[in-house]
């Protein structure tokens, strides 16, 4: 959150990006426009590959499961920030600290009584660290390594933090631009950032769709083909006839990821059984909406959600798959009513 000299060092990089751009930009916003909640990254480049340490994409990855902002978006910030947390110290002068170079007041929040001017502010360190103080205040930090606190200097809570920035300064709308100027204020960080995203993929930035909530308060969640209503049918596995089937089954892509129906609170995430990963849901969550609710996410392949994360209506919970009891990629979704799986159909809109 604050710049480098790196103007200088950039120039050749700029003239070169000034000349290529044309060619570039139209792939940054391939598979449609900013609709939906969240984008996806494209794969990674010759360049990414090249510049990025392999052991960070997968936080940069999780960060984008979790907040709907590209990987190589996040990737591109700490390049420019601290080249990949290699420039030392990571302190700058205006105060802004660790991997991803946040203000202290920008991380704390913005309403405490000592953040004005750049957002130094009056913290003492443990202060910086206070999840209780960082929610008071409706500061970006983010416990992303589950140990307590949130902490600049954790390059997990960092990109994750950074994330949470971007998403709600517009990044997961398909603002970036917008996203990236609310993080620095410069346009010449803007054109640093973005270059650097596009040099990252091979390809663009996917929107991840999100069907709006019926009346009930439920969206579907995900828009896929119903392979499967809920009631009697035929096993698939076995073949035999007078089946209960107490969910719907959605069609989804291998990667797709599965939105929260509604908001609530992750009560389970994880293998229905840990030694047997063909048994049951196999893979995947619960979400505890009050008032007697909850939903079901099965058979995915990776869940992005920790039990007692909350969870707002369209954040990732996990990814499509197949693992349980299962023969072939589907989400199976349930609805609990007071303890009892109902019909999700009504609840939907179908």
């Amino acid at each position: 959150m604050k710049k480098w000299g790196w103007l200088i060092a950039a120039i050749p990089i700029l003239l070169v990006v000034a000349l290529c751009g044309m060619f570039l930009f139209p792939l940054l916003f391939m598979g449609g426009g900013s609709i939906g909640y969240g984008f996806l990254g494209g794969s990674i480049s010759p360049v990414g590959e090249r510049e990025i340490p392999a052991e960070y994409i997968p936080i940069y990855k999780a960060a984008e499961a979790r907040y709907g902002v590209p990987w190589n978006l996040l990737a591109a910030h700490h390049r420019v920030e601290t080249v990949f947390s290699t420039l030392q110290p990571m302190i700058s002068s205006v105060g802004a600290e660790g991997h991803m170079q946040f203000m202290p007041c920008t991380w704390v929040g913005w309403s405490h009584p000592s953040c004005y001017g750049a957002g130094r502010g009056s913290f003492t360190e443990e202060e910086k660290i206070n999840l209780a103080m960082i929610a008071r205040y409706a500061g970006y930090g983010v416990d992303a390594d589950r140990d307590g606190r949130a902490s600049m200097w954790s390059l997990q809570d960092s990109i994750f933090s950074a994330a949470n920035y971007l998403a709600k300064n517009g990044a997961a709308t398909g603002n970036l631009e917008r996203a990236i100027f609310a993080y620095n204020h410069s346009q010449d960080y803007v054109a640093e950032v973005m270059m650097y995203a596009r040099l990252y993929v091979t390809e663009g930035f996917i929107p991840i769709e999100v069907i709006e909530p019926s009346e009930s308060g439920f969206a579907r969640p995900v828009s896929g083909e119903v392979t499967s209503g809920f009631g009697i049918r035929i096993d698939p596995v076995t073949g035999k006839p007078g089946a209960s089937h107490e969910g719907i089954d959605f069609a989804c892509q291998a990667g797709q990821r599965i939105p929260a129906s509604k908001a609530g609170k992750v009560v389970f995430a994880g293998w229905q059984d840990a030694n047997d990963h063909s048994k049951g849901y196999g893979l995947f969550v619960w979400v505890d909406h009050g008032g007697g609710f909850k939903t079901t996410y099965a058979h995915m392949s990776q869940t992005t959600v920790q039990v007692g994360d909350i969870v707002q209506a369209g954040d990732v919970v996990g990814v499509c798959g197949s693992t349980g009891k299962s023969t072939g990629l589907h989400l199976h979704f349930e609805i609990f009513v007071n303890g009892r799986r109902v019909d999700p159909s009504p609840f939907i809109g179908l």
